[in-house]
């Protein structure tokens, strides 16, 4: 997500912030607790989604790919990418209730989406041996969040109040991508010439920040503990990948650290461009002019904003 459409939300939101921190007296229903008793913590967790970016527009790709190389050779497509784009989001909430309506926290939680899907397709290009090929990716991304914002709550009930929250975070990413690509000749009586398989895997990390925002409700059984549901919606974009490629097969293992690009390649068969990302230690091409079937190469982002539902627990401490 684009920082400029999360303008017009954060400075709303801290608009309200002000308004609500010159509230009049009469307005806020002080508690007589002290200081020790306005913290509170808050255990959550739920279902998220993710938009994951340039991985999922490369398997989206990958589909189109396999179905165009099948066409042209008047092939099977088999199987399919699927995206990975579900997961979960677990919370630890720290709060300070500045205000019997307005409160600071800092949180830390995980986030957490995976995926493993399969592809291919079986061809007879005219005059060459039969080609079965499959794709077998397996994408796991976890991230560990640092988040610092501020909540301010409107009364419903005696026992129930909407929650809206917003602020900002630190996102530490781990992930790994591991697939398989098996590609079999055979000639036409149904022997076999050749059977390669690979294996790649790729270690990585990052870390960027974000913001998020949300609404919630919370019920509060008794003085010192409230049931909790919420909405939150997050935008984070991490711009590089950094990590270990382990590369086995065809009598060939390698290691090496580098990063993961996204590029389009123009297809020797289709002659169309599809999306990709690759590793490398440098950007491809580099120190020499970009190879001519590449365009629009640079470093690959990962796109972890969407929507999280959570419910969870509240509880005063002390």
């Amino acid at each position: 997500m684009r920082l400029e459409y999360l303008k017009k939300p954060v400075i709303a939101f801290v608009l309200l912030i002000f308004s609500c921190l010159f509230l009049p007296d009469t307005l806020q229903a002080k508690e007589k607790i002290n200081f020790v008793q306005r913290f509170s913590i808050k255990m959550s967790t739920g279902l998220s989604h993710f938009s994951i970016g340039d991985i999922n527009d490369h398997l989206r790709s990958g589909n189109e790919r396999h179905i165009d190389t099948a066409l042209y050779f008047n092939g099977l497509k088999k199987g399919r990418l699927e995206e990975i784009d579900r997961g979960s989001d677990s919370e630890l909430e720290l709060a300070f209730n500045m205000t019997s309506r307005l409160r600071i926290y800092l949180s830390s939680g995980y986030l957490v989406t995976k995926g493993e899907s399969s592809s291919g397709f079986e061809i007879s290009p005219p005059e060459f041996f039969n080609v079965d090929f499959t794709f077998s990716p397996r994408i796991s991304v976890r991230a560990i969040p640092i988040k610092l914002g501020v909540s301010y709550t409107v009364p419903l009930t005696k026992n129930a109040k909407i929650c809206l929250n917003g602020g900002t975070g630190s996102y530490f990413i781990k992930a790994n991508y591991y697939w398989e690509e098996i590609e079999i000749w055979t000639r036409d009586d149904g022997s076999l010439f050749t059977d390669i398989r690979e294996i790649i895997e790729w270690d990585l990390s990052s870390k960027g920040s974000g913001y998020h925002w949300g609404i919630g409700l919370e019920y509060n059984f008794s003085k010192n503990l409230s049931f909790t549901i919420e909405y939150q919606r997050r935008s984070v974009l991490i711009n590089r990948l950094e990590g270990t490629e382990i590369f086995l097969g065809s009598g060939y293992n390698d290691s090496f650290y580098g990063s993961v690009y996204y590029f389009e390649k123009m297809s020797s068969v289709t002659e169309k461009y599809y999306i990709s990302i690759g590793f490398y230690k440098s950007k491809p091409g580099e120190p020499y002019q970009p190879y001519p079937e590449y365009k629009n190469i640079r470093y690959a982002k990962l796109d972890l904003s969407g929507d999280s539902l959570k419910v969870g627990l509240r509880i005063r401490l002390f």
